[in-house]
């Protein structure tokens, strides 16, 4: 009896470390997300804006900054909640790791590149050429990130206790989802490529941006609700 009355302090104690724990995963995965929604609705805005021929010329490497911003925070976001989840579920999870690295890398490595491209294009430095190379770069990173939305739902999946037809109905949605996000990719690095062979480079260019801009912010919207919820129910 005197056992385990002298363990219910540190039951307590280690409750409350995970709950703190768990406050500040949050915080970061909201700070995260919020990043990338901001500078998502930047790009998507100024790309807009650039179209009906405002300044584009400076308006298309600032959405291309955005862009690349954009992708850096939801990459952070993402390795945030994904940290989170997995000390939840222990580290014998069924599901592919090597698809969800790839994905936050190519984020990464994308958002970083966008943003050095960018400001180059910026400062005057061949901007057509560094603008229409930073949208290939984009472009790629959506591909090899389209699979990340659907080994996130099977680790939410994983997580919680559902029925075998709510499995079913996610993972046609979300594969539905990676699916939109892998052309918008591949179509953003052809526009990309043809912008950088001179066909009409700053319409083509802002296109692409205006299309990956919204891309990250629908999905990053989509994540953010989605691995919040499972982190809840975990």
């Amino acid at each position: 009896m005197e056992t385990d009355i002298r363990h219910e302090p540190n039951l307590q104690h280690d409750s409350d470390i995970h709950e703190g724990e768990k406050i500040s995963a949050m915080r970061a995965v909201v700070t995260g997300s919020l990043g990338g929604y901001i500078f998502g609705i930047a790009a998507v805005v100024l790309s807009i804006i650039g179209l009906t021929n405002v300044f584009p010329q400076y308006l298309l490497p600032i959405a291309a900054i955005a862009v690349g911003a954009s992708m850096l925070f939801e990459g952070s976001s993402i390795a945030t909640r994904l940290g989170a989840l997995m000390e939840v579920i222990g580290g014998d999870s069924r599901f592919r790791m090597d698809e969800i690295g790839i994905g936050m890398t190519s984020l990464f490595l994308g958002g970083i590149a966008g943003i050095v491209l960018g400001i180059l294009a910026l400062l005057g430095m061949v901007p057509q050429i560094l603008v229409a190379s930073s949208i290939i770069v984009f472009g790629v990173a959506l591909v090899f990130s389209s699979g990340l939305i659907a080994r996130l739902n099977d680790l939410e999946i994983e997580c919680r206790s559902v029925s075998e037809a709510y499995r079913s109905i996610t993972r046609e949605a979300v594969s539905a989802s990676a699916s939109i996000q892998f052309v918008i990719g591949l179509g953003a690095a052809v526009l990309g490529i043809l912008a950088v062979t001179g066909f009409t480079p700053q319409i083509l260019s802002l296109v692409a941006v205006l299309a990956v801009g919204f891309s990250i912010f629908a999905d990053g919207t989509a994540l953010t609700a989605r691995m919040s919820s499972a982190y809840r129910k975990c």
